[in-house]
């Protein structure tokens, strides 16, 4: 998908996304260009700023927790996470905010979304924490995380120890992204990217095996591990 070659309107948009959902573990994995995601939020700003009913929202949802994914994704460390329809949902008041949470958490369930079993009491917490595990590590800062994550895996520490230096010194999306999420959370995809790099580097498995073996862990992340190994290899060559 390229809006900034095409001019879908959110209609397209909505059928894209519905169509790509079913092929996809992370939302993440849908590989949005950043053109796409300004166009996407540009044309939901557009529409709930002249539509505020509630059947309007929901029948672009899958849009709206697109936008938000990338939301994570796309953004500028001396800006912040600001466009037109960040700004336009910080005016909204609290009620229909929490209507805008509940929409989200209710679009995870009729699309059969992986919303890993979060249940904390705030709906605003727990959209955040599924949004953000959906986001995962933005692709340019994939290779500071790995390489961080690389520096402990031939070190005996306990994982407690090593999650909170790694978190510490995450780029500023990554970390951020991890701030959203609880410290099992964070446990769980750093342990998780520090096993499958042991494995892509012992070569014990094949790619279709560890997207097997790890069935929720997203596809582009799994292949930017060989994409790293055949990296690090050619470095050690030339050393």
């Amino acid at each position: 998908m390229d809006a900034s070659k095409h001019k879908f309107d959110l209609s397209q948009m909505k059928d894209y996304f519905e169509d790509r959902m079913q092929h996809v573990r992370l939302i993440s994995d849908l590989t949005l260009s950043e053109n796409d995601f300004k166009s996407l939020g540009a044309k939901l700003k557009s529409a709930f700023s002249f539509k505020d009913s509630k059947d309007d929202m929901e029948d672009v949802i899958i849009c709206y927790l697109v936008y938000w994914v990338y939301a994570l994704l796309y953004w500028d460390e001396e800006t912040g996470i600001h466009d037109e329809l960040t700004q336009y949902c910080e005016t909204l008041p609290q009620y229909k905010l929490r209507h805008h949470f509940q929409m989200l958490l209710d679009a995870f369930v009729d699309y059969e979304i992986n919303d890993f079993g979060y249940q904390p009491d705030s709906l605003e917490e727990r959209c955040s924490m599924i949004i953000a595990r959906h986001a995962g590590i933005p692709n340019d800062e994939k290779y500071q995380v790995f390489e961080l994550i690389d520096d402990y895996r031939t070190q005996n520490v306990s994982v407690d120890a090593m999650v909170e230096d790694i978190y510490a010194h995450l780029p500023y999306k990554s970390q951020y992204i991890f701030s959203l999420l609880d410290q099992r959370s964070r446990q769980e995809i750093i342990w998780e990217i520090r096993t499958i790099m042991a494995e892509v580097s012992l070569r014990t498995l094949t790619r279709d095996e560890l997207l097997e073996k790890y069935s929720e862990t997203s596809v582009s992340l799994i292949d930017y591990c060989f994409y790293w190994r055949e990296g690090r290899t050619l470095l050690e060559q030339v050393q």
